[in-house]
């Protein structure tokens, strides 16, 4: 499938008339499933350029995957309806889809089947396909991708049927991979008695298998998660009256879901436990007052990657070796529907299910004995069986992975496998690390890949905003090449640009013992400066760059005065000559110029636009620079805000300026924090809207009862910092301000 693209483009140049012909920019999505339709459906709604898109599916089907391609009418979702959107900001888009396609009966909290959930996504594809500019498109290859090849700047696709694609971006929406079958259960693997459970047309194989089984039978499923849940269903609808067996390590099997009421925020990031143990004794606390613990666990969902994240790695593998089968029980509940039938299944006997370990299997007439050794007393169940299906769930160790793409970028060295075993390691945006640790430019990815990164990364609340955020990330990249005749000499798009607007130089500068970020903004054109924060101690390195890069300093900006640092704006206008700017209304002596709300500080083609946001001080402004670039000092950060306790500090007042400043910015605004202590640089009003734990969800009540119980330590500064920053820097002796 091709098409020709042209957009024609008027430039006025000396009378000129530019026609620019452009090449469209071609994206690989590799994975047909939930992952990979939803990123096409938001690039297809959100591209306002040329594009091509090639969406490689080894199945005919697109937008189902394993979860939603069962045909199984009582394999339900495990989460209701009204949860269940594919996009973020259109929370009823489900739900409004359902009532217009036959399903008016269903409510918000209705446990609807897996397979019209597939329905949905394909149908939200067709959508976006059909309602995309004429000059994007769509193609949909009924292929396996083997192996990627990546130049400076293009990647090649090597398909199995032999085809090749030259694309610029890729994105690897794997989803989850066959399971690894446990060791003992290779003895008896070719014999026609083991199935896997991950197989696409799993259960329509196990149907069919269930025709020579007699009613005495037996059926062992190894695995007790969600992957067992299905089986058992599957087997129920079926009519299958054998006993059922089921087998795991700690034997433990999925919760319920039930109504909860909403439960009071108890943890936060930035003062949470970092090891395992506290925060499981710190969640244990709380399930001991609240009447439900699924209220309990469900409070932690919107931090949960954040608190992941923060763990040091060997209390990540201490999580793992002995919490992650609490968690993911008590996590990943399933419908009052399903467990009904589980309950009867365990009631009548039918369903037994044991803590233990599969020690061999042995294959005997007609059937396989299969020895489990019991958790805890160490004693052997010996089992005779018909049927074993490896319900172990999907397999995310990618050094382990028999798997002929994931073979090539390791061989290539275009990925790094997560020391924990689960996925490989991305960058922020969604980008592949590769084995030397750098960030993929043209390689990206999301979902099960992300585990050892982010941990929650499977359902779909956390695969929409993925999808969201990475389509907008690959469209951020868009520069097809575009060519002008002027005079009969050929021009670039990039050299028209250059034409049109000068670039502006942007720097992040960190100062570690504070974590402070300074920022350095300039004019390409005049090579005239600012800086915004900048800290003493790093004078030394603001005049160097300054000096190389043959700026002239102009101004030395503040967001506030700093209780954690003291300012080198003082020793900066001594050096260069430049005029020290502070907020209005900041109690400051020494100052050359006070800043006010809305007011445009213009440095050549660089407008810095004061956007007032009191409430971590009563004097607090954040910047927006051309627009794009929103330097938040301590209103706003990386998933969180500066605290509100002292400096006349108001957690209301700071509500309100980032809720109705600086969250009615356009999503894709980047967002400078004055300070990140997790290594972050740079994040979106979109991401802070969605996922900082200090606002999203929270009403203006909560979060002034969140700020005003964080009970922080004072800044170790800041008898220094704040007394030596009200003069501008300009450190004064102890004298001064002990009388």
């Amino acid at each position: 499938m091709s098409r020709k693209y042209q957009a024609h483009l008027t430039y006025p140049m000396n009378s000129n008339i530019f026609n620019l012909k452009i090449s469209p920019i071609t994206f690989a999505i590799v994975g047909g499933g939930f992952s990979g339709s939803l990123v096409a459906a938001n690039l297809l709604r959100k591209v306002t350029m040329p594009l091509s898109i090639k969406l490689i599916e080894r199945n005919s089907q697109v937008g189902r995957g394993v979860a939603y391609g069962t045909q199984v009418d009582c394999h339900l979702l495990n989460v209701p309806a009204g949860k269940m959107s594919a996009f973020p900001d259109e929370p009823n888009h489900f739900l409004n889809w359902l009532h217009q396609n036959g399903h008016k009966e269903v409510t918000a909290s209705t446990f609807v089947p897996r397979k019209v959930y597939g329905d949905y996504v394909q149908a939200t594809l067709k959508s976006a396909e059909d309602n995309a500019r004429p000059d994007v498109c769509l193609e949909k290859i009924v292929d396996e991708a083997i192996a990627i090849e990546t130049t400076t700047d293009s990647t090649t696709v090597y398909l199995s049927s032999g085809q090749r694609l030259h694309v610029q971006k890729v994105v690897l929406a794997l989803g989850n991979l066959s399971a690894t079958l446990p060791a003992p259960l290779t003895a008896v693997a070719n014999s026609g008695y083991v199935k896997d459970a991950w197989m696409s047309d799993a259960f329509a194989q196990r149907c069919e298998a269930l025709a020579d089984l007699n009613p005495e039978d037996a059926i062992l499923l190894v695995g007790t998660g969600l992957t067992m849940v299905d089986a058992v269903v599957a087997l129920h609808q079926q009519g299958f009256k054998g006993q059922i067996h089921a087998v795991s390590r700690h034997g433990l099997m999925p919760q319920c879901h039930k109504p909860t009421t909403p439960y009071q925020v108890f943890i936060d990031v930035e003062t949470a436990p970092k090891t395992a143990r506290g925060l499981l004794h710190l969640v244990r606390q709380e399930l001991q007052q609240a009447q439900d613990w699924r209220a309990v666990i469900d409070a932690i969902r919107p931090i949960t990657q954040q608190l992941w994240q923060v763990l040091p790695f060997n209390e990540q593998k201490r999580f793992l070796r002995h919490v992650k089968a609490y968690w993911e029980v008590h996590r990943h509940r399933i419908a009052t529907e399903i467990a009904d039938i589980l309950d009867a299944a365990i009631k009548s006997g039918q369903l037994m299910h044991y803590a233990g370990r599969v020690q061999s299997c042995r294959e005997l007439a007609n059937q396989v004995e299969v020895r489990i050794q019991e958790r805890g007393t160490h004693k052997d169940i010996t089992l005779q069986v018909k049927r074993i299906i490896n319900c172990t769930g999907a397999n995310c160790n990618y050094r382990r992975l028999q798997h002929p793409l994931i073979a090539s970028l390791q061989e290539q060295r275009l990925i790094r496998p997560n020391a924990l075993g689960m996925g490989i390691d991305t960058a922020a945006n969604g980008a592949l690390i590769d084995a030397d640790g750098n960030a993929s430019p043209m390689l990206y990815t999301l979902g099960t890949p992300r585990k050892g990164n982010l941990w929650e990364t499977t359902a779909v609340p956390e695969i929409r905003v993925q999808a969201a955020n990475l389509a907008q990330e690959l469209l951020k990249s868009l520069q097809p090449k575009t060519y002008a005749a002027i005079g009969g000499d050929w021009l670039t798009e990039n050299s028209l640009f250059t034409l049109r607007k000068p670039s502006m130089l942007f720097r992040q500068l960190f100062d570690k013992e504070s974590s402070t970020y300074t920022y350095l903004i300039a004019d390409s054109e005049t090579k005239t400066a600012i800086l915004v924060d900048p800290v003493l101690e790093q004078v030394e390195r603001d005049l160097q760059i300054l000096h190389e890069l043959g700026l002239t300093l102009r101004y030395c900006l503040e967001t506030h005065i700093h209780a954690d640092h003291i300012t080198g704006t003082d020793r900066l206008r001594l050096h260069t000559g430049c005029l020290g700017i502070v907020p209005e209304k900041t109690e400051a002596s020494c100052v050359d110029r006070y800043i006010a709300d809305g007011e445009i500080l213009q440095l050549g083609s660089v407008e810095i636009k004061a956007i007032a946001t009191p409430g971590h001080t009563n004097s607090h402004m954040a910047y927006l620079v051309n627009y794009t670039h929103l330097l938040t000092g301590d209103a706003l950060f990386i998933r969180g805000c500066g605290r509100t306790d002292f400096q006349f500090g108001d957690a209301g007042l700071l509500y309100d300026a980032v809720t109705q400043k600086l969250f009615t910015l356009p999503d894709d605004t980047l967002v400078y924090p004055g300070h990140d202590y997790q290594g972050r640089t740079v994040s979106t009003i979109g991401e802070e809207k969605r996922w900082n734990p200090r606002f999203a969800g929270r009403s203006r009540s909560q979060f002034i009862e969140l700020m005003n119980n964080l009970n922080l330590p004072m800044p170790k500064k800041m008898l220094e910092a704040v007394p030596a920053n009200q003069h501008c820097g300009r450190v004064l002796m102890a004298l001064d301000y002990q009388i």
